[in-house]
């Protein structure tokens, strides 16, 4: 019997009736809760270190949904109950990034693009990555593959027709000749080239998803509404690549390509000359670039001449639009808030209990439990003293106190993460091997050993001086862990905590000094970074010595054979595999571990949310991270709903 491969398990494969709880945003209403405000603690707290207990789920017993992604039923809205905007709290203000869709690199950021501009696909589902659950959004169907039926390198992406680009007062007095212009084949050829080519750009660092565009051979427009794409080979994840959570379609009239610094195009939308970097917020998204009030409220707005996913007669969006606000980010304010409807749904932010608590006392709120893909770790500059030293960084990997993360941090509700996250299941080393690992494991005798190992190898290294450590300014979890983290690595490593230097820095100024080659900046930091999806999303930029998001400066040729490796597999279990042996690589277990590319960086933690929604709110989605807003397009709010009564205007 022919052997499963990559591509017909994509295309056949049934789901799995075993749901990963996932999410961290309320990106149904477009309205996303940040992943980051998962709990919380502060650094006067401490753990006992008992280890890996099997907690009571808190949850257990009250009917939270099973489902909680795209692949939840769509009810349609009647027609007399269609408008209105739904309100929530989130991080989607708290942008600290750029707007151009190419070059964002923080969630927030994208949460608000997704719902604006358009992609050629979107996924239904992350915690299900298959291409069973990649579906149409401006392509009008699946593409044609051609090339050999288990390892294609050639894609024909057939175009809707008719969908247009934003269209108001505004658009039209700014960029007269782009306001309601339909969106053609060559916005496409100019979203993939760009990208393509960005190692010549003045702006390459930021195109931090260009690893993506180089694997494309040529792209050309055959016609309006028929592009047709050849990959350098067989590439398993490209049809992921058109599908992913930044794969934006973006018009080239709102980038400013005059001349900037040397010459070159300036190359970007983020531009102090002409129209500013907002009201280039131009796509062909459901919704509209509203306003954004740095730090305090983000608001989207409905785009009347949205093409519906092929379906306009249905009027989405049925939202006038949505609103986020950045302020009252602690669960008092967020429960009184939640109880007087002013805004629609809630997770909490240190404590939990009033989630469950007040879904015990209201049985008809939905609740939804949720695993988030983005977590907490640290990043090395290996080519910085003493982090070019793989027996420093093993140590800093063992002597960590994960399980104070968890309980400090993350009020005992969150989860260790390995190099792939837990809440993408699909891709992660099981979670059984992950906690039985090194670092990992909390069984007594195990964390004595661990310990006593770290010990040795950072004497053995010459016990040296760390550098100053940059911790990321928010969430206040983040910094107020300090004093937590100091105190380990003084019991564990021997380090005087006084000689730990620390420095609370916005990440937007984390990232560049990420990128500069200086060692005074950020050579190791500590915080969080983005929940991603397909396999190659979570390695090969990040290891691959040409990667786009290898601040590590790493370069270890062996590495590189395995990330390329999965990225040409097409079968579906070797390719899994592939990702099994990349990420026991990358935590030092194979071999004696001290291999080039080991603990280049260490993960800890990822959150748990739970969120409770008022039932008067329809067709609610979540996913593991932010950039899946325009699932808002579904959302409604049913007035003749029981609970809907009280709701303010």
């Amino acid at each position: 019997m022919e052997e499963p491969t990559y591509w017909t398990r994509f295309w056949r494969r049934r789901l799995n009736r075993r749901r990963l709880l996932t999410g961290a945003a309320l990106v149904g209403s477009g309205a996303a809760a940040a992943a980051v405000v998962g709990c919380g603690g502060d650094d006067s707290s401490s753990s006992s270190g008992t280890g890996d207990v099997d907690r009571p789920d808190p949850g257990e017993g009250l009917g939270a949904e099973e489902i909680i992604d795209a692949r939840r039923p769509v009810e349609p809205a009647p027609a007399d109950m269609r408008g209105g905007t739904i309100r929530s709290q989130g991080f989607d203000p708290v942008v600290l990034d750029r707007h151009d869709p190419h070059q964002t690199q923080f969630g927030p950021m994208y949460a608000n693009l997704s719902s604006v501009f358009s992609k050629l696909y979107m996924y239904r589902s992350h915690s299900e990555p298959t291409w069973e659950n990649i579906v149409p959004d401006l392509a009008e169907s699946a593409p044609e593959m051609i090339g050999d039926p288990n390892a294609p390198t050639e894609y024909v992406v057939k175009l809707r027709k008719g969908v247009k680009f934003h269209n108001t007062d505004a658009i039209r007095g700014r960029f007269p000749t782009l306001a309601g212009r339909e969106l053609k084949a060559d916005d496409v050829v100019y979203s993939y080239e760009r990208q393509k080519n960005a190692a010549s750009s003045i702006q390459k660092g930021y195109y931090y998803r260009r690893s993506q565009y180089e694997t494309i051979d040529s792209i050309v427009a055959e016609d309006d509404y028929t592009i047709r794409i050849k990959t350098k080979g067989p590439i398993a994840p490209f049809y992921h690549f058109m599908a992913d959570t930044n794969a934006m379609i973006i018009p080239k009239e709102i980038v400013d390509n005059e001349p900037g610094p040397g010459g070159q195009p300036l190359d970007t939308v983020d531009t102090n000359r002409g129209p500013k970097p907002g009201e280039r917020m131009i796509g062909t998204g459901p919704f509209l670039w509203g306003d954004l009030k740095f730090g305090i409220e983000y608001k989207a707005l409905k785009n009347p001449e949205w093409f519906g996913w092929g379906e306009p007669d249905l009027g989405r969006p049925y939202l006038d639009g949505y609103t986020v606000s950045g302020s009252s980010l602690n669960d008092t304010s967020l429960e009184a808030l939640f109880r007087r409807k002013e805004i629609d749904g809630s997770t909490f932010i240190e404590n939990p209990e009033w989630i469950y608590n007040i879904k015990r006392e209201k049985p008809e709120l939905k609740l939804f439990q949720l695993w988030v893909s983005g977590w907490i770790g640290t990043r090395f500059k290996l080519f910085c003293k003493p982090f070019d030293d793989v027996r420093v960084r093993k140590a800093i990997h063992l002597a960590t106190e994960r399980q104070q993360i968890l309980d400090v941090i993350g009020s005992g509700e969150w989860k260790m993460q390995g190099p792939i996250g837990g809440a993408i299941a699909y891709w992660a080393l099981p979670e059984d091997e992950l906690l039985a690992s090194p670092g990992y494991r909390q069984g007594s005798a195990e964390r004595t050993e661990d310990i006593t190992e770290a010990r040795q190898l950072y004497e053995a290294a010459g016990s040296p001086e760390l550098p100053q450590v940059w911790f990321a300014d928010i969430p206040s979890y983040i910094p107020n862990f300090i004093g937590t983290w100091k105190r380990f690595m003084n019991e564990n490593l021997g380090i005087p905590a006084d000689s730990l230097r620390t420095l609370a820095q916005a990440y937007s100024r984390i990232a560049e000094a990420l990128a500069d080659t200086s060692c005074d900046l950020a050579s190791m930091y500590w915080g969080f970074d983005n929940g991603w999806i397909d396999l190659d999303d979570w390695v090969y930029p990040y290891f691959h010595s040409t990667g786009s998001k290898n601040s590590f400066r790493l370069n270890d040729p062996d590495l590189d054979v395995l990330l390329d490796a999965q990225r040409r597999e097409f079968d579906i279990d070797r390719r899994r595999e592939l990702g099994y042996e990349i990420q026991r690589y990358l935590l030092g277990l194979d071999g004696d571990g001290m291999q080039l590319g080991a603990h280049a960086r260490v993960d800890y933690a990822t959150p748990y949310l739970a969120i409770v929604t008022w039932p008067y709110v329809k067709n609610q989605v979540f996913f593991p991270w932010f950039g899946s807003s325009y699932w808002a397009s579904n959302v409604w709010l049913d007035k003749n709903d029981e609970s809907f009564q009280g709701r303010p205007a």
